[in-house]
């Protein structure tokens, strides 16, 4: 008889898992400095570990960012380029994108290089926070939800904000700000302005809308409550006292058995 072998057959090995083919307009966005296709074209790293250093490498190699009527950009997007802060972006649009509702562009370091970011004709922006020691420009118009605007950026030169007609609250301060038109905005109850070289001639506002009286308490004034609280008080402490009084008067440390007639 032959000999057996002692070898057991081994289990076919499995086959590694290679990375997905890379998309061309990738290098050209790094070799550009230009992204202007929808932000799930880029490189994402749920479909290859790496491609999260990718995405960023991408992103932060970008002078411009442009993104226009685009269905898949969310607020996590603006959110994600702020917290890179690409050091030489200097345009981001974002424009005419239906489903962004909030961006925040702070603190003043981020985007050092920023001077021109628009966010028109955005349907469903709400809010905004925009602080920023180089924007020099920004667009706003027709954002058709948007009610807040806090913008502090001390070298703003244009800021167009025309069909904003539901903003209620508008803070700004610029120091080189020469002219601005709120005309449209015909919601506004809140304005504060502290622009220097903003002078009446070049700034146009809205009447604005009164804010509603407050409806009168429908408890007693306060004062009168409180009047009524002490005077209860006082009602019940010299009660007490008489009771104290009476009480003393009608014993005595003798027993009665020793008190004289």
């Amino acid at each position: 008889m032959g000999k057996k072998s002692g070898k057991g057959k081994k289990g076919k090995k499995e086959a590694e898992p290679t990375e997905p083919a890379h998309d061309p307009g990738w290098e050209r966005a790094v070799q550009s400095g230009r992204w202007d296709r929808p932000p799930d074209a880029l490189p994402d790293a749920s479909q290859w570990p790496t491609w999260g250093a990718l995405r960023e490498r991408v992103l932060t190699s970008c002078r411009e960012i442009v993104v226009t009527w685009s269905t898949t950009l969310r607020d996590s997007f603006p959110a994600e380029l702020v917290k890179l802060s690409p050091p030489d972006l200097n345009r981001l649009e974002l424009r005419g994108c239906p489903s962004l509702t909030r961006l925040v562009l702070s603190p003043v370091t981020s985007c050092p290089k920023l001077t021109h970011l628009d966010l028109s004709s955005c349907n469903t922006l709400s809010h905004v926070l925009i602080q920023s020691v180089s924007l020099e420009s920004l667009a706003l118009a027709r954002c058709a939800m948007l009610h807040k605007a806090l913008i502090q950026c001390k070298n703003l030169r244009q800021l167009n904000m025309e069909g904003c007609h539901t903003i209620d609250t508008l803070l700004l301060w610029s120091e080189i700000l020469m002219e601005l038109d709120l005309t449209t905005c015909t919601n506004l109850r809140t304005v504060e302005l502290y622009c220097p070289e903003l002078y009446g001639d070049n700034c146009h506002l809205p009447k604005l809308k009164e804010l509603p009286a407050p409806e009168p308490p429908k408890h007693p004034p306060i004062v009168a409550m409180l009047k009524e609280q002490y005077s209860e008080k006082a009602r019940k402490e010299a009660e007490r006292k008489e009771r104290e009084h009476t009480l003393s008067s009608s014993n005595t440390i003798f027993p009665r058995t020793f008190r004289k007639a």
